[in-house]
């Protein structure tokens, strides 16, 4: 669990990984929906092929929160500005397209935020149980095969993006976004 305090006061943020074959999108996201609705928790799903590790959730998280609180945002929903934000993209389809589950997706990361780390860890709890997920972290970490496929998802330089360099330059990459507004 990590601990966010910001202009939109101190949020607790959940990052699970694990697996599932994707069948049906709008299934997942309508469970997800759902157990946030019973939690009073934000959670969005994504595939976890193209996320750079918990760093990379938890940098696009505070980003999202503080633009969502100044409404400043991308998006009409805190879920939906997660999105974006991860990918580093202002254009929601877009965004969806780069981090965002598909039919067929087997690896996931799950990020949850809520108001306490009870909340956060019920509701992740649920989503587990409900998506019907086998837990594992480890689909979240950063490879080097990994590394090589998110060079190309997400335009990176193959002269500056070696190994953990990756994810320093999605965490720029994320951050950059502020400035296109």
């Amino acid at each position: 669990m990590f601990e966010l305090v910001g202009p939109f006061g101190k949020r607790v943020v959940g990052i699970i990984g694990g697996r599932a074959v994707v069948e049906d999108v709008d299934w997942m996201l309508q469970k997800l929906s759902s157990v946030d609705r019973r939690h009073n928790t934000v959670s969005q799903v994504f595939d976890a092929s193209r996320i750079a590790g918990k760093g990379h959730l938890v940098h696009a998280a505070r980003l999202a929160l503080m633009a969502h609180t100044a409404g400043e945002g991308f998006a009409s929903s805190l879920a939906v500005e997660l999105v974006c934000w991860t990918a580093g993209l202002r254009q929601i389809d877009k965004a969806l397209e780069r981090v965002g589950i598909r039919r067929g997706t087997k690896e996931l990361a799950i990020l949850t935020i809520g108001d306490n780390q009870e909340q956060v860890e019920k509701a992740q709890s649920d989503l587990i149980r409900e998506l019907r997920i086998e837990r594992n972290d480890n689909v979240i970490e950063l490879s080097p095969e990994k590394a090589r496929r998110l060079r190309e998802v997400f335009s990176l330089p193959k002269n500056l993006a070696e190994g953990p360099d990756v994810q320093k330059l999605l965490l720029e990459r994320v951050a950059l976004l502020s400035l296109e507004r």
